[in-house]
């Protein structure tokens, strides 16, 4: 009987069993037992075991090369990931198709997709999009980046309710990024058939716990760009990273103190013309799209007008108590450290304590971009660059929802679902004497 490779370290199966505990812990603090220790301390634990996860993560794949399956190997599970992927769809639409039909699109509710529609309409016309919509009962003006909306456009045009559009995006291409890296993953058989149910049950238990997450919001699409980015960091395909990461950032810009590091660690590990030819695409993604098409008609749309109005929207939820004294019904839900600034701020003015939130939320996101910078200038040698890649990428989205003013449950889903590709890294079985897959080509 082989013995284990010296890469795989003595404790390292104890740190893959505590990364996936944390794991099941983020998910039931999400789902399940959300609040369950009430709005301040649930937070704490909450956030918690997103840092145990990544920290765990790290610890099991430490000196760990980047694994990849046997090509005829992953040929052979091509048909068992298409039944377990379509299992998972099932799953996941048999709870969410009653809700879709049970639930009209109501700007009472929520005024994302009503907002969308006349982002979509203005752009299909040839009207500005990025003006007031004085059309509902309080004035609206445009604050979503082109990738988060311009897709339904075609939905739009072909008649058809945008949270279709939006759920076969995740579905069919998020998850199909996902199920594309696990078929080259060296996984033993009961590991593989888990991964490849788990997008689909934990989306499933998500809808199974909060039935409405997702029914009037269409976050479905965000998770899919984060896919397809998480996707993109294991193989080296600069137009796939850049074109993943111009998504995300043209969407919402949860990664944009992310973007930096993941570029000096291309730098540093593929060489920097690969790190500027990303770069490269990225800022011409932006350009292309964004700023020629959009920004140039107004320089001011984006700090006067699409900053002020998230502040505008933050004091406005941060004023939705059910009763005097109360903390306001979305920071009550023991998903992030706001209630915290809400209650030692007690006293000052809601615009006050919404800006020290945010002040407290720029830190965070740069602090922790920065401490991973030093860490792995000091450490990652002993790390392939692409588990940090994932692993920096899960921490910073975890730490920028953790501080957000306002946390949404349904913007905080994105990290959660991300850290399905941790799991899939850590449970990737140890290089075996005589049983190493082959190095994956450059």
């Amino acid at each position: 009987m082989s013995s284990p490779s010296p890469l795989a370290g003595p404790g390292r199966p104890g740190w893959r069993t505590l990364a996936v505990a944390a794991y099941l812990g983020e998910l039931l603090l999400f789902t399940q037992a959300r609040g369950y220790f009430g709005p301040y301390v649930s937070p704490l634990l909450f956030y918690g075991s997103v840092v145990l996860l990544v920290v765990s993560a790290l610890a099991a794949l430490r000196d760990q090369p980047f694994l990849t399956e046997l090509p005829a190997q992953s040929v052979r599970r091509v048909g068992w990931g298409a039944v377990l992927a379509g299992l998972g769809t099932v799953l996941v639409l048999n709870r969410q198709i009653p809700i879709v039909l049970s639930q009209p699109i109501d700007i009472h509710a929520s005024d994302i997709i009503p907002a969308m529609q006349v982002y979509a309409g203005r752009f299909l016309s040839g009207e500005v999009v990025y003006r007031y919509i004085t059309t509902y009962h309080y004035p609206i003006f445009p604050v979503y980046l082109p990738a988060q909306w311009f897709p339904y456009t075609l939905a739009l045009k072909w008649g058809i309710d945008f949270r279709w559009l939006s759920w076969g995006l995740l579905l069919l291409v998020g998850f199909g990024a996902y199920q594309l890296v696990l078929l080259r993953r060296p996984l033993a058989a009961g590991r593989y058939v888990l991964l490849a149910l788990l997008p689909g049950l934990v989306v499933w238990w998500m809808l199974h716990t909060d039935g409405y997450l997702f029914a009037q919001v269409l976050e479905p699409t965000i998770i899919t760009y984060y896919f397809v980015l998480a996707a993109s960091l294991f193989v080296r395909s600069a137009p796939l990273q850049a074109a993943a990461i111009t998504l995300c950032v043209l969407s919402r810009y949860s990664l944009i103190f992310w973007v930096p590091f993941f570029l000096w660690l291309l730098w540093r590990e593929v060489g920097w013309r690969y790190a500027f030819t990303v770069a490269g695409l990225v800022a011409a993604g932006i350009v292309g799209l964004y700023i020629v098409p959009f920004l140039s008609h107004d320089w001011d749309l984006f700090p006067r007008h699409t900053m002020a109005e998230y502040y505008i929207a933050a004091i406005a939820e941060w004023e939705r108590s059910e009763q005097p004294g109360a903390l306001p019904l979305h920071l009550a839900n023991g998903l992030s450290a706001s209630p915290w600034v809400f209650r030692l701020l007690d006293g000052f003015p809601l615009a006050v304590r919404v800006s020290w939130m945010q002040r407290l939320h720029a830190g965070a996101s740069v602090g922790v971009v920065a401490v991973l910078a030093f860490w792995y200038w000091r450490y990652g040698r002993r790390y392939d660059y692409r588990y940090v890649a994932l692993l920096s990428l899960k921490l910073a989205l975890g730490t920028f929802y953790f501080f957000i003013q306002v946390p949404y449950t349904y913007l905080i889903s994105v990290s959660v679902l991300l850290s399905t590709f941790v799991l899939m890294v850590v449970l990737t079985r140890p290089v075996l004497p005589g049983n190493a897959p082959a190095a994956e080509a450059a």
